[in-house]
Parts: structure tokens; C-alpha cells; sequence
């Protein structure tokens, strides 16, 4: 396995430890059939204001409702790394139509992963998640610049995803 590749984990695991063979279009469909944009818009507000909280605030269900959803965000992240690092082979493997919109996606994904590699990307979502489910602070952990940086490069990522999706289908 390629090196760049040693961090995917969560699609490693269903696909016998190679996350290649996985589809990141197929990964990305399957985040949004489990929940609408709108939904995954709500959850993340919610998961990140949890995260935020000098206390124990988690309403979306048990506790592990936020450890399944921190697992999604990390399959989101390893999905669009897949996309952004097999761009190429991306582009000749689909037809004129998928490359289009594709190809609107760059950009977004070019700045995610230029703000940090997917490693950095999970420790901050752990660092999220591990707060979100406690009665301490992300910002205990983070500086304003990162964690200003992990939701509004994620909430970027969560549309382009959807768009991504919506124009799929």
C-alpha cells in the first residue's frame, strides 16, 4: 500500500485492509442516503457545539450516536482524500459527466488538504469527539486558529460532498 494511503482506516477495514478498492463516490452516497445535507448540516453544529462546551452536552441520543457519527466524518475525510489523491485516475475512469462535476470539486479539495494532511484531519476530529463526550473543551486542546479552521473546512467539505452526490444522482 502506498504510503499516503496508510491513514485510512475506517475504509480500510471493509474493504480487507485495502482502502483502494474502495469508492469514494460509493462512500460519499452512502453518508448522504443515512442522512440529508440538511442533517448532516444540524449534526455537525450540534457535534461541534458539544465539543465546545466546558460540559457534558451530547442531545442527539446515547453517546455512542456521537462516537457513529465521528466515524462517518472520518470515512467523509478518507473518502474525499481518495478523491483528491486519485484525481487522475479519477478523471479517466468516468465519462464526461462525472468529470464534470468533479472537476468542480478541486478547488475544495485541493484547500482541505493543504490545511492538513488526513492524519492532523482525524487527530482534530478525535480531539472533537473525545470532548463532545466529556466535560472538557475542544479549544482545551486546539488553538482558535484550528479549530476555526476544522469547521469551516468541514462544513466547506460536507457541501461539496453533497453537490458532489445531488449531481450524481
Amino acid at each position: 500500500m502506498k504510503k499516503h494511503f496508510a491513514n485510512l482506516n475506517r475504509l480500510a477495514a471493509p474493504h480487507k485492509g485495502n482502502p483502494l478498492k474502495a469508492s469514494p463516490m460509493l462512500v460519499l452516497q452512502e453518508f448522504f442516503n443515512y442522512a440529508s445535507p440538511a442533517e448532516h448540516a444540524k449534526a455537525f453544529d450540534e457535534f461541534c457545539r458539544a465539543a465546545l462546551k466546558e460540559k457534558y452536552c451530547w442531545r442527539r441520543g446515547s453517546p455512542g450516536n456521537a462516537l457513529h457519527y465521528a466515524g462517518q466524518l472520518e470515512r467523509l475525510i478518507e473518502a474525499a482524500y481518495l478523491l483528491y489523491k486519485d484525481r487522475r485516475s479519477y478523471h479517466t475512469k468516468q465519462k464526461q459527466h462525472n468529470t464534470a462535476l468533479y472537476v468542480d470539486a478541486i478547488p475544495c479539495l485541493k484547500a482541505f488538504f493543504r490545511q492538513a494532511s488526513p492524519a492532523k484531519w482525524k487527530n482534530w476530529l478525535h480531539i472533537f469527539t473525545t470532548a463532545a463526550l466529556s466535560h472538557q473543551s475542544a479549544a482545551d486542546d486546539m488553538k482558535p486558529v484550528a479549530i476555526y479552521a476544522f469547521i469551516t473546512h468541514l462544513q466547506q467539505l460536507l457541501r461539496m460532498a453533497a453537490a458532489i452526490v445531488n449531481k450524481n444522482e
